[in-house]
């Protein structure tokens, strides 16, 4: 027994080190392609803002706070903009075509590169 016990502090320490790790990748959003979201980010209408005790999520259309808690925070927007691009973005070819509430073109953004094409077709499902 005794000589188990100097392991004892060890193996707690990874064990701890491997949840953390866990809970960390678990934690981060799903990888983007910067220039097809960059063009996207002034219609989608989540933002993240912050509170004394960490984030909340606000639609902008509405003022409603959407309040997670902080590991989840960067998933549930994940999950609000897929669902936002399943209801206003249309894609044609190489073309992603964004549209408001009454179905009008807002902005038509070209997908030049294999990985924006993979990108939207990864995350918004199209």
């Amino acid at each position: 027994m005794q000589k188990y016990n100097k392991y004892l502090g060890i193996a707690l320490g990874l064990g701890f080190f491997f949840i953390a790790f866990v809970v960390f990748i678990n934690a981060q959003p799903q990888s983007r392609d910067r220039a097809v979201y960059h063009q996207l980010k002034p219609y989608i209408p989540y933002k993240i803002e912050k509170k004394m005790s960490g984030l909340f999520i606000r639609d902008t259309r509405t003022g409603k706070k959407i309040e997670p808690s902080n590991a989840e925070v960067y998933n549930v927007l994940d999950n609000l903009e897929k669902d936002w691009g399943e209801k206003h973005l249309r894609r044609e070819g190489n073309r992603l075509i964004v549209v408001d509430d009454q179905n009008k073109t807002v902005k038509t953004i070209p997908l030049n590169s294999a990985s924006a094409q993979n990108y939207v077709h990864n995350f918004f499902g199209l």
